[in-house]
């Protein structure tokens, strides 16, 4: 893991991200923030729509904009304001790599991570696949 210090720059991306998204049936404008191994950071907003099935998380919407641009290698997501990711998408950024670090900012301004690795064991991954 980075030190979390490392990260403020990551959480604050989140933040910027969150600005952007369009929340008009939940009101929780949420961003996220991807740390590319590269150190490249891509951001995601959430989109909602009428039909609720179609909306998209901003952790989904910061993932595939990296992989778009081809990055396939992460150290960290931070997501704003903060909510650990649904079983879905922690399935999506597990298919990358069990050990990111998913970063939380308190309200005292201090960041804390927890791994993926421990919010999805026993993950289902490409490893699984025969």
């Amino acid at each position: 893991m980075e030190r979390l210090s490392d990260y403020k720059a990551l959480v604050s991306s989140a933040k910027e991200a969150a600005r952007a998204a369009y929340a008009p049936y939940s009101k929780l404008a949420q961003g996220a923030a991807l740390l590319a191994a590269d150190g490249k950071i891509y951001k995601g907003a959430k989109m909602e729509c009428a039909a609720y099935s179609g909306s998209v998380c901003a952790e989904t919407a910061a993932l595939v904009a990296a992989i778009t641009d081809g990055a396939r290698k992460f150290k960290a997501i931070a997501i704003y304001p903060f909510e650990y990711p649904c079983g879905t998408t922690r399935q999506m950024l597990a298919e990358f790599g069990i050990e990111l670090d998913i970063l939380v900012e308190h309200p005292d301004g201090q960041i804390s991570a927890v791994s993926l690795k421990d919010l999805l064991p026993l993950h289902f991954g490409p490893d699984n696949l025969s």
